[in-house]
């Protein structure tokens, strides 16, 4: 018995045949709409006196009579995209509204004219997205008539991928690339867009909107927002530009296009990042984790931005010496200090910039004694937007030479390292995204933050996607955390970077849902399918195979598949893990 892969699906040779553990569902997901489409478009067209299909830009004749009080048209979007309703009617007042397949309400109106011998036109836009709409034209009291109508249709031609409403389904947007082509209409009125930093750096959002009122927000994963504005313009013919500019850490962050009271529309979105290329080390906002300075050698690149707002620098003294602090600073305003030991403030400056293209030089000179002293980078509190780079160096005279090291750092962004705490019985996995590190780190796993007490070690191989570290022994089951550390080739061992890990999962199906994509439930073990597909698991996953129980599939879009019949099922309809 075996695993193996093809065309990116996971497989399992058993003693009941080959079992696929991953597939394709788009045919199981398109048969489920169209089986849920086909009932609605039943319910609703035996609401209609008449009922015919509505071919665009084609004029077609209508009588409102005594005996024939509305005709209904359906109206069938293969995408989104703008409609145009134009109506001539002869009737002194009717009705008209354009409803979707549940029978809400688009648009209505009562068009009224003076006089059967002067026809009115009227009409009526809509943005909507891809679906079967009908469009009702009534009597109003005992008014009877003719009309013409004609429907247009304009495609949005977007590319942004629907549903698109929120965390869980943000589509990923790509850095330094092609802007996206959004759309909100009457019947989807936000997008969310996923922006993952690898690391530290500046964003430029930019975006082109014909919307009339929009509601735009950027938020971290806690949903704290970093930035909002409202863009508006005067018609669908007059597009504005919004641009907005944030110093972030590594990270994941959302944006949010909404709909502001009717606004509807397209518009076009693009995200460029460009990293801080500092060395600063973090984290390294406190005297405790405080960032050594190597005298007399390279200033060192800082960073403050909108969610790390303090760096704080180590200054060792082995005997008195004056020493000269010198900082090159793109901040438009930042608070520098300098502290004893004790906390005693030194000096404090406030130096500051015209703009970030214009970098302010700042130095200063003291006479200390020997010992610790820490200088402080920090944003000033009066002004939230002052982020920016900064290089800082220190010179003294007289002092030892101190050897130059760099410190290796842990990648602190969401996704870097996650953490599988299985059911007693079955490893537990630390999964590390190698994209965000540098091949050849070696990555240790320490139970506690002090001891040199290790429970996993893995190294960086960039030909591979992931690294997997399976712990030698079991995590706490009510969670905890992990130690983890890095090191770099001719690096120095990173400080130790505390990473959490939520309790084993249980038998009930609200586990279920929180178990990350990429998951593997086989019998009552559960694992990544990275780790089920390593060849180095083979008799683990054999075992479990062996021992019986049926297998589910958590896929990369989040949807739970049952092995054995391939469709995507409820976790609630799980069987509980005993």
């Amino acid at each position: 018995m075996y695993s193996f892969t093809l065309n990116n699906q996971i497989y399992i040779n058993s003693n009941k045949g080959v079992v696929k553990l991953f597939k394709k569902i788009t045919i199981s997901l398109f048969l489920l709409f169209f089986l849920i489409f086909q009932v609605i478009v039943t319910t609703n067209i035996a609401h209609a006196s008449t009922n015919q299909d509505l071919a665009f830009d084609t004029t077609v004749t209508g009588n409102i009579t005594m005996d024939n009080k509305q005709d209904t048209y359906k109206i069938i979007l293969s995408k989104a995209g703008k409609i145009n309703i134009n109506m001539v009617s002869s009737i002194s007042q009717v009705s008209v509204n354009l409803k979707d397949t549940d029978g809400n309400e688009t648009l209505a109106d009562c068009p009224s004219y003076e006089n059967d011998q002067t026809p009115k036109p009227w009409t009526n836009s809509v943005d909507l997205e891809a679906g079967t709409y009908y469009f009702n034209v009534s009597q109003y009291g005992s008014s009877t008539g003719k009309y013409t109508l004609q429907v247009n249709f304009t495609a949005s031609n977007g590319n942004d991928v629907e549903p698109n409403n929120g965390t869980l389904t943000a589509q990923p947007i790509t850095l330094n690339s092609n802007p996206i082509t959004g759309y909100i209409s009457w019947n989807d009125d936000k997008d969310m867009y996923k922006i993952v930093l690898p690391r530290a750096g500046k964003i430029d959002i930019n975006m082109i909107s014909s919307i009339s009122q929009l509601v735009v927000k950027l938020t971290d994963t806690a949903g704290k927002e970093v930035l909002s504005a409202y863009p508006s313009c005067e018609n669908d013919q007059t597009s504005t530009t919004c641009t907005n500019s944030v110093d972030l850490e590594a990270g994941t962050y959302y944006f949010n296009v909404s709909k502001y009271t009717s606004g509807t529309g397209k518009y076009t979105l693009g995200v460029n990042f460009t990293a801080s290329g500092g060395d600063d080390v973090e984290p390294n906002n406190g005297t405790l984790t405080a960032q050594p300075i190597t005298l007399n050698s390279a200033p060192v690149a800082g960073f403050i931005s909108w969610n790390d707002d303090q760096d704080t620098y180590k200054i060792v003294l082995a005997k008195a010496a004056k020493i000269n602090i010198n900082m090159i600073s793109l901040i438009s305003d930042a608070h520098v200090n300098l502290t004893d030991a004790n906390g005693n403030i030194i000096l404090s400056e406030f130096p500051s910039c015209e703009n970030d293209q214009t970098p302010k030089i700042w130095t200063d000179s003291v006479d200390l004694e020997a010992g610790n002293y820490y200088f402080n980078v920090l944003k000033e509190s009066l002004y939230s937007s002052s982020t920016g780079k900064y290089t800082i160096g220190v010179t003294a005279v007289g002092q030892p030479i101190s050897p130059i090291t760099t410190v290796s750092t842990v990648p602190t962004a969401v996704g870097a390292i996650e953490i599988t705490n299985n059911l007693v019985r079955t490893p537990d996995i630390v999964t590390l995204n190698n994209s965000m590190f540098t091949s050849g780190d070696i990555v240790t796993l320490y139970a506690d933050d002090n001891s040199g007490k290790t429970i996993g070690l893995g190294t960086v191989d960039l030909t591979q996607d992931k690294t997997i570290i399976t712990t030698s022994e079991q995590l706490a089951q009510a969670g905890g955390y992990v130690y983890v550390t890095v090191k770099g080739v001719d690096k120095t061992e990173s400080p130790r970077l505390r990473v959490s890990f939520s309790k084993e999962i249980s038998n009930n199906s609200t586990d279920f849902n929180s178990m990350a994509n990429g998951t593997i439930v086989i019998g009552n073990k559960v694992f990544t399918l990275a780790y089920a597909n390593d060849s180095a698991n083979a008799e683990i996953i054999n075992s479990a195979i062996v021992a019986g129980g049926s297998i589910y599939v958590k896929n990369f879009s989040g949807d739970w598949i049952n092995n054995l019949t391939g469709q995507i099922i409820e976790a609630s309809t799980i069987p509980s893990m005993v």
